[in-house]
């Protein structure tokens, strides 16, 4: 059974889409502590690598039955909680906002939860600092390549190694923010990107497309529409 965990939130068109695809997915609730519009982002309440999940205690009692469900279907999936206190003023609200590529995380190190620093000395990652908060949130990335609107991010991408695809920013929904991001708005499995929404109603559609095949991987749209910021997917 392939599963991934999603916002709760996920429109109706994208989730139908993605159990066509033969996927299981286990909703995440709200986290109390976060501001309402990203409060179950999979990017922003979980951290997730190398099949170890990390996030609050305190998330860990408002969605208790999520993690019930987890150990059950996956119980190979290691969970650690840690007693780091969430917010929903920055920074306090994107401790556990890191991306992966490689052997890399970019985070911004000064904010980042300890335990996702104890987790890349354990697993052998380097840490890589980047001013912005939310580098999961902002990039979409697929092998070595990345796609983002974040010039700061796409900088320190570039200076590591990674092949980065700039977008212009906006054309992204995320309620009641004005716009929202592209790493939110996607997920990848295997040899293909979903996007939450139609790829081809964003700008820069075609740049996106042409560096997602050059890869060799493939696009693949969920629902008609704009494209929703959702915090993406976790796939277990």
């Amino acid at each position: 059974m392939k599963i991934l965990i999603v916002d709760y939130k996920i429109p109706m068109e994208c989730e139908k889409a993605l159990c066509k695809e033969g996927f299981s997915l286990i909703k995440l609730p709200a986290d109390p502590s976060l501001n309402e519009a990203v409060a179950s982002h999979p990017d922003t309440v979980l951290f997730y690598s190398d099949g170890e999940i990390i996030t609050t205690a305190d998330y860990c009692d408002a969605a208790a039955y999520v993690f019930s469900d987890i150990r059950e279907l996956r119980p190979e999936v290691k969970i650690s909680f840690t007693a780091d206190a969430r917010g929903d003023i920055y920074p306090r609200d994107c401790i556990m906002n890191a991306l992966i590529i490689g052997d890399r995380i970019f985070c911004k190190t000064d904010t980042v939860s300890d335990a996702i620093k104890d987790f890349a000395t354990r697993r052998g990652y380097r840490l890589i600092h980047t001013n912005q908060g939310y580098p999961a949130c902002s990039v979409l990335t697929f092998g070595e390549s990345a796609i983002t609107a974040d010039r700061g991010l796409a900088e320190v991408m570039m200076q590591n190694g990674v092949r980065v695809t700039l977008i212009g920013a906006g054309s992204i929904s995320l309620p009641p923010y004005e716009y929202g991001f592209i790493g939110g708005a996607s997920g990848v499995i295997n040899n293909k990107v979903y996007f939450f929404g139609d790829i081809t109603s964003h700008p820069d559609s075609e740049k996106i497309c042409q560096a997602i095949r050059s890869e060799g991987y493939i696009p693949c749209s969920l629902s008609s529409g704009e494209l929703r910021d959702v915090g993406g997917f976790i796939a277990l």
